[in-house]
């Protein structure tokens, strides 16, 4: 199926990330009826707005049973920005 932005559900491996710190980012593939996909294939790329912190996002990796994975790493202390 089609992954659907809507129906997706990103999931963090800790609600807050120190700077220098590296947390897991988890992409949980659903389809427009919410149906958890269960095989890999998309591009998926995850990304970050507001807030006065700052980091990066590495390299997302397919897992292949319809979850994708990337890290974030902390490097500006500030106010929470969103996935």
């Amino acid at each position: 199926g089609t992954i659907s932005a809507a129906t997706s559900l990103i999931s963090v491996s800790n609600a807050s990330v120190a700077s220098g710190s590296n947390i897991t980012l988890t992409l949980q593939a659903r389809d427009a009826a919410g149906n958890n996909l269960t095989t890999g294939g998309s591009t998926v790329v995850f990304s970050y707005s507001g807030g006065t912190s700052t980091g990066s996002v590495g390299g997302t990796t397919d897992v292949g049973d319809g979850t994708y994975t990337a890290s974030f790493t902390g490097v500006v202390a500030g106010s929470a920005t969103t996935i």
